[in-house]
């Protein structure tokens, strides 16, 4: 009985010999894919890191194309000041015209007068030679 007892001792020292290594060797792979599972991720936030450099960057050149702009709606306005006063200076030149247009007309106007008053008083200044 004693020697069934140091089998079954034997075989139960054997068996946790064997279950100690499947247990270190179940461990071992734990780890492993732990650390494959860190590496994965020390990439991941490698290339989010590359990918905020990135949007940074973006942000930068998009902040340049607003001042950009900015200059150009700057410049814009100058220019439609520039353009109502040159609306404003064609307005009253037109209105020079016409003014300049109506003294011509009266003008034309009242020589008119004058002349058909020369043409009738000589009209009448030769009626009387004649007579």
């Amino acid at each position: 009985m004693e020697e069934k007892i140091m089998n079954l001792l034997t075989e139960l020292n054997q068996d946790m010999k064997g279950l100690k290594k499947e247990f270190i060797s179940f461990k071992k792979d734990v780890n492993d894919r732990f650390n494959s599972v860190d590496r994965r991720l020390d990439g991941l936030d490698l290339r989010f890191d590359g990918v905020d450099r990135r949007l940074n960057n973006l942000d930068i050149r998009l902040d340049g194309v607003d001042r950009r702009l900015d200059n150009v709606d700057l410049r814009l306005d100058g220019v439609d000041r520039r353009i109502e006063k040159m609306d404003a200076n064609l307005d009253r030149i037109g209105y020079q015209f016409e003014q300049t247009n109506v003294l011509k007309f009266e003008d034309v106007d009242f020589l008119t007068a004058k002349v058909e008053k020369l043409e009738k008083d000589v009209f009448i200044l030769n009626s009387k030679n004649k007579d």
